[in-house]
């Protein structure tokens, strides 16, 4: 609180006190708090709150409603958030407006570009599954003296034709602080080129694998123009949907996975 402020605060509590005498007390100006303290001016923050697009109250839901969004994986665009004061306020905020409303509340919010991730990949997220895994997993490499050289880490990843993948999103701080803003929600509805990676725990890669969208099962020469086998292996296939299946996973254990691990693996 400033220091004018405690000196209205002060003299409402005790109206025997002379104005001046609180004036000294507090280290203001005579003059300034008495028209304060008679209501004739508002205080600094009442004077910006006049100049903005929305009262402070209309601010603060709007920072909750981020928050709530964020929660759920689904951070807003700062054109999103623009929308809402214009719906609020019932006029048109001018280009820079997320700007200064984020700048207004920077303690608690932030913004930054994001990859998409998706919703039911978040919602499966869980930090005690994943240590009760990793746990099972040593157990087990324990039990069986599994060696690094034999342990492989294999993921897949979708990319989205014609999506851009990183958006900026405006989200409270305390949600990237604490880890649970992960990246943006999408519905996993688009059409997409999957793509296969393994990593051995010594830190050689496998060939990756990439699976293309084809209904005939058929790959197409202009997906692979300029590739060069000698230079970059690589493991080629297709399904209706561009994703993997049992059928195509069973064809990537055989024809790539057993052949690039078995002279490794066979003395252990």
């Amino acid at each position: 609180m400033a220091l004018i402020d405690k000196a209205v605060a002060f003299l409402k509590s005790s109206d025997q006190t002379p104005i001046a005498e609180v004036a000294r007390r507090f280290n203001v100006n005579r003059s300034t708090l008495s028209k304060r303290f008679q209501g004739k001016t508002g205080s600094l923050a009442e004077r910006v709150e006049s100049h903005q697009l929305l009262s402070n109250k209309q601010e603060l839901v709007l920072v909750e409603h981020i928050g709530r969004l964020s929660e759920w994986c689904l951070p807003p665009t700062p054109a999103i958030v623009t929308l809402w004061a214009s719906v609020l306020c019932g006029s048109e905020p001018g280009k820079n407006w997320s700007a200064g409303f984020k700048a207004r509340h920077k303690d608690v919010l932030d913004s930054r570009y994001f990859n998409t991730i998706d919703l039911a990949r978040h919602k499966a997220d869980s930090k005690a599954l994943y240590e009760q895994y990793f746990t099972i997993l040593r157990q087990k490499m324990d039990q069986y003296n599994i060696q690094p050289r034999n342990c492989y880490n294999m993921d897949e990843k979708g990319f989205l034709i014609g999506h851009l993948q990183k958006v900026r999103r405006i989200f409270p701080k305390a949600l990237m602080q604490q880890q649970k803003l992960l990246g943006t929600g999408r519905d996993g509805s688009r059409e997409w080129i999957t793509l296969i990676a393994t990593i051995c725990a010594d830190r050689s890669p496998l060939p990756p694998a990439l699976i293309y969208k084809a209904v005939s099962g058929d790959l197409q020469d202009t997906w692979l123009q300029e590739y060069d086998p000698q230079e970059h292996p690589c493991w080629f296939a297709s399904s209706p949907n561009g994703w993997t299946s049992d059928k195509l996973g069973m064809s990537w254990l055989q024809s790539l996975f057993h052949k690039e691990t078995f002279d490794r693996a066979k003395r252990d």
